[in-house]
């Protein structure tokens, strides 16, 4: 189903207030270094040798040398919401005339944790810790304990059913994380550990899942590339960065890891728990479906989301060593 509702606009068939206490708002903290010359052959001198630098006081730099022409084209589609990355140089060189020039952009986007226990495990995905994992040479895997430098992590102070706003949540330890294979191949996981106790945790499902069952997801997308007429259309406003809802069911079982819906998703959702009608986790957002990244950004809602089934991957972080 298309759509990235709030808070006020869907009924929810479990505990609502017990799923806000149980999220996690996970933000990396990735620069982008644009440097953009008029002539391709100076852009080829000053391209770096490696696109990513981790600098030692927790931040992860990204280098990104462009031509002109190919400035004008991101920008001749910053209309169109550009994915993340892209969209904030765009928008950063704005009117920019002159060159050449630089500019250091925050990447905006965040992510999503949920706690599993009532002892400050929680979970989320592989490629959302991947700046913790490359730094640390972690992507073969690990199961040893390491202080977090690279991401920041948030939880909600929740009253009456309703985000208040945000506290940090500090001295988050990665535990365990599956290596960079596993994550290609639907093994999507990281799992983490908090400081102290949450304020609530989710029950996980203790069955199998069925096609065609509902499910319910909750992320924290930026934006879309809908326009305000599409939007309209379909009923709800553009991601702004704020706690949206997907809803939809359950469409395939194409592995014994992962299975398909067809919710709505996009940058931000990365990690989002999907819940039965019981309010159970059955797994949480990977990747879109079936192919293409266009697809998760397309101006008309074109399909679905591919998710990881729980069971099995915390089965195979427990393995990790």
């Amino acid at each position: 189903m298309e759509g990235l509702f709030t808070l006020e606009q869907l009924e929810l068939p479990f505990e609502r207030e017990r799923v806000l206490k149980a999220l996690v708002r996970i933000r990396p903290h990735i620069y982008f270094v644009a440097t953009v010359f008029e002539r391709k052959e100076d852009a080829e001198i000053f391209r770096p040798a490696h696109a990513k630098t981790f600098v030692a006081e927790g931040a992860t730099l990204w280098h990104a040398v462009l031509t002109t022409a190919e400035l004008e084209m991101i920008r001749s589609n910053l209309g169109l919401r550009l994915k993340p990355g892209l969209f904030e140089i765009a928008h950063a060189l704005e009117g920019v005339t002159a060159f050449p020039t630089q500019r250091i952009v925050r990447l905006e986007v965040a992510a999503v944790g949920f706690f599993i226990s009532a002892d400050g495990l929680f979970l989320t995905n592989y490629h959302v810790m991947r700046e913790e994992i490359e730094a640390a040479g972690r992507t073969a895997g690990s199961g040893e304990s390491l202080p977090c430098r690279y991401t920041s992590f948030e939880v909600p102070i929740v009253k009456r059913e309703k985000i208040q706003g945000w506290k940090p949540l500090r001295k988050v330890e990665l535990v365990s994380n599956l290596s960079e294979r596993d994550w290609q191949e639907g093994y999507d996981g990281a799992l983490l550990r908090a400081p102290s106790k949450p304020s609530g945790y989710l029950p996980i499902a203790q069955r199998s899942l069925v096609v065609g069952e509902e499910v319910w997801s909750f992320g924290f997308p930026m934006r879309t590339r809908r326009s305000a007429e599409r939007l309209q259309a379909v009923g709800y406003s553009d991601a702004d960065g704020s706690l949206r809802i997907s809803y939809g069911t359950v469409t395939e079982l194409p592995s014994d890891h992962t299975f398909v819906s067809d919710s709505d998703g996009f940058s931000g959702n990365s990690g989002s728990p999907t819940l039965s009608r019981e309010g159970e986790v059955l797994g949480y957002m990977w990747n879109v479906y079936p192919e293409a990244e266009e697809n998760q950004r397309a101006v008309i809602f074109q399909g679905g989301t591919i998710h990881v089934q729980i069971g099995p991957v915390l089965k195979k972080l427990q393995t990790v060593s």
